[in-house]
């Protein structure tokens, strides 16, 4: 089944609003017209009758006159057409009436003639003559006396409502003839309107459609007017900027991951096709499987950090937040790092304050010391300083780590927490490492809600400073500002 179109759907509703504004409009003119038409006939009904409760019509003895279709001719100047005249005495007995008035079809309503004459006020009634479908409008009017206010008889006037309802009749087959054409025109203004205002949409999904992995770059052209579909087109750049960008990102990782790895596994088949080809001594076999258990541990290396990477991405590497003591962590590390900076004779000097305890992963923390100071022995030339250094500040504790080593280009400071990015890879190789350790640093820094600052010099060294923020107490506990999953 084909699916429907925003178009139709967007028409479908405006004819059914607009059907449902004309039938309101329809239903309010047919009431106004009727009610209009009906005070029109009986404002008529009250001067007519009014003008004969003046007259002598209403003053002969009884209510008697012998000559009353005579002497309503000589008051209206001709004979009222299409009226009915009637004089009623106070009992609600016909003295008078028109000739055209039947009481058989149109009997007095004696209880309204009563009601009248109790209240002395103007009642109208619509009656329907019996046998006829045709209704008459009557007025019964009051007859007071002179000298007072006393009602002596009531006048009824009426008329037949034929013009209303022949009006009115008029008036529903307009309604229901313009009615079609008026929601067909609509339906047709409103697929138009529609069609124009979806046509910026249409050439949005256009050029989406054309966007594929091959020519990201291509962007939707934004509308002048920043109206929704400005919103919605700035929008999907938006989108399609951050996916050029993680499809760079992957592409570029995946490339230095396959070289990352590559370069291992190379050496090693060099190493063991050279150990094959001819006799070799005890000392030279053992010489190879070592050199091929360096690059095994190095790619080993290199897998571990990726899937530590992999697992933060998606939120999965958890992350615990414990009472940490930082000068004790540092303490801890400090005589595998001193016997390492002697190894490459190095200095390793610490400067390590007493310091509030925060709350963290003390594993994770661990293993960001361990990254950084690494990094520092690793780049540092012989005969150079390293400085481990840890204070408090007013809203968390400071790590520093300091080295007289090669330095960062400023270029590069931007880009040394990417992933396998090296400033000078051909000198990077040269010190080892596997490209992914101060992308791991980053990653911990910022699940501890921390920050960390990087200042370098090409030739005189680094300075690499982690602020970690203090947990605050709670109740008189200490509250946790990690959550359990970390999310990057």
């Amino acid at each position: 089944m084909r699916p429907i179109s925003i178009r139709f759907k967007l028409t479908a509703w405006y004819v059914l609003v607009f059907s449902v504004v004309l039938a309101c409009f329809c239903f309010s003119i047919y009431v106004i017209l009727e009610k209009k038409l009906l005070d029109s006939v009986d404002r008529r009904l009250q001067t007519m009758a009014e003008l004969i409760s003046k007259t002598e019509l209403c003053l002969v003895p009884n209510f008697l006159p012998p000559d009353f279709e005579r002497r309503l001719n000589r008051i209206f100047g001709t004979r009222p057409v299409g009226k009915f005249v009637r004089v009623l005495d106070f009992s609600g007995e016909i003295g008078s009436r028109t000739d055209n008035l039947d009481e058989d079809q149109i009997p007095v309503n004696k209880d309204l003639v009563r009601e009248v004459i109790a209240r002395g006020e103007i009642i109208y009634e619509t009656q329907y003559p019996l046998g006829r479908d045709m209704p008459i409008r009557f007025i019964n009017f009051p007859v007071k006396s002179f000298n007072s206010k006393n009602v002596r008889g009531v006048v009824q006037v009426g008329t037949s409502l034929e013009f209303v309802r022949e009006s009115m009749r008029n008036l529903l087959i307009v309604f229901f003839a313009l009615g079609p054409s008026l929601l067909f025109v609509a339906a047709a203004v409103g697929f138009f309107l529609a069609g124009k205002a979806l046509k910026p949409i249409r050439e949005i999904a256009r050029t989406a459609r054309h966007i594929t992995v091959n020519n990201l770059q291509e962007r939707i052209t934004v509308p002048v007017a920043r109206d929704d579909i400005g919103q919605l087109a700035t929008t999907i750049n938006g989108m399609l900027d951050r996916l050029s960008l993680s499809f760079q990102k992957i592409t570029q990782f995946t490339t230095d991951a396959s070289h990352e790895l590559r370069t291992p596994l190379t050496i090693m088949r060099g190493e063991l096709e050279i150990a094959l080809r001819g006799e070799r001594s005890s000392e030279e076999y053992q010489e190879t499987l070592g050199s091929s258990l360096e690059e095994v541990e190095r790619m080993s290396k290199i897998v571990n950090d990726l899937l530590f990477l992999s697992k933060s991405d998606m939120g999965q590497e958890e992350l615990h937040s414990d009472p940490v003591d930082l000068r004790a962590l540092l303490l801890n590390l400090l005589p595998y790092f001193k016997l390492l900076a002697e190894e490459h004779r190095l200095e390793l000097e610490s400067s390590l304050a007493e310091v509030n305890s925060i709350y963290g992963d003390q594993l994770k923390l661990r293993q960001m010391v361990i990254n950084l100071l690494s990094n520092a022995i690793r780049y540092t030339p012989a005969g150079g300083h390293v400085n481990l250094g840890l204070k408090n500040l007013d809203d968390g504790v400071e790590i520093m780590v300091a080295d007289t080593g090669i330095g960062i280009p400023e270029e590069a400071v931007p880009r040394i927490f990417d992933r396998f990015y090296r400033a000078d890879k051909a000198r990077s190789r040269q010190f080892g490492g596997s490209g992914l350790g101060l992308s791991i640093v980053k990653w911990i820094v910022d699940a501890h809600h921390g920050v960390i600052k990087v200042d370098s010099v090409v030739g005189e060294g680094s300075v690499f400073r982690v602020f970690l923020p203090g947990g605050l107490p709670v109740n008189g506990e200490q509250k946790p500002f990690l959550v359990e999953t970390a999310q990057r």
